[in-house]
């Protein structure tokens, strides 16, 4: 089976799905589950966005995409079910750029540990703490960031993974990453101790996670291979990392990572048709029509 991971997505839902509709036309494979590592925007209203996502928006129009998603056109929604007829349902985890009391109470409104943000059902929340079954592997879900001062984990959800069998679950995906996985633009250590520790105790086989933007891994933490995606679309200026400065709005390489379940072999995709899934006013159809 094949599972696809999906980097930092900041509101760009259109890329999402184009960028997973083309990597099954360009591979010739068949998607049995998407997982979305945070930070997907996942905001009900512009009004209710941070104020760092509001000032992203406003350089990069298609972060605002999951606002057309909420309320979709007629052409929109078509496209997207012609999406959902040939790709799984996306699920994600929270970053540290959602709204998560509008999160909160779509979960209490269900009563479920998973639950659809958009009426189409393409992007699916999961609750930290939450272990389900995708693709034929248990994975579990811990979101947010570990950065004192500004925001914690869930401890709840931490202490309900920590009571968890170790080798239990296969796949363990959160935002933040383990502590010493890189260090900033100021040299010093990133990473969450308390993730570091949550490796080590449930011992997966696999780690993916994101929220620094760039591809990293993999690295080894016991029987763990642990994985950082890079954002999915760069944003059009980037006056620290000009590198990055993405005016076409193109799907990054190393944004997107695919795992054989029947190998175990996780890549990072990088193949050239990525840069074709760009600009402000992506059309879905395209893609979904040539796959």
């Amino acid at each position: 089976m094949k599972i696809a991971f999906i980097g930092d997505v900041h509101g760009r839902v259109l890329h999402t799905l184009g960028a997973l509709a083309a990597l099954q036309n360009h591979r010739g494979i068949r998607l049995d589950a998407a997982i979305q590592v945070g930070d997907l925007g996942a905001y009900p209203t512009p009004e209710r966005m941070d104020a760092p996502s509001r000032r992203f928006a406003a350089e990069n129009p298609s972060e605002n995409d999951l606002f057309r998603l909420l309320d979709p056109s007629p052409r929109l929604a078509d496209a997207v079910r012609g999406a959902l007829e040939q790709l799984p349902p996306v699920h994600f985890v929270s970053g540290n750029h959602e709204d998560f009391d509008w999160l909160a109470g779509l979960h209490e409104e269900t009563g479920s540990g998973v639950v659809a943000v958009d009426p189409l059902g393409a992007f699916r929340h999961v609750a930290c703490g939450q272990q389900i079954v995708l693709a034929g592997q248990r994975i579990a879900f811990l979101g947010k960031i570990e950065e004192p001062g500004h925001m914690d984990l869930d401890e709840d959800a931490r202490a309900s993974l920590l009571a968890a069998e170790p080798g239990s679950v296969d796949i363990l995906i959160t935002h933040d990453g383990p502590f010493g996985m890189c260090r900033n633009w100021r040299g010093e250590l990133e990473g969450s101790p308390k993730l570091a520790g949550l490796i080590e105790h449930l011992r997966p086989r696999l780690h993916v996670s994101g929220h620094y933007h760039h591809e990293n891994g993999p690295r080894h933490y016991g029987r763990t291979d642990s994985y950082a995606l890079a954002e999915l679309v760069y944003p059009k200026t980037n006056r620290r990392r000009p590198e990055r400065a993405n005016p076409e709005q193109r799907v990054a390489e190393g944004s997107i990572g695919l795992l054989d379940t029947d190998t175990g072999t996780f890549e990072y995709v990088h193949d050239d048709w990525l840069a074709d899934v760009c600009g402000d006013d992506l059309d879905l159809s395209r893609f979904v029509t040539s796959s």
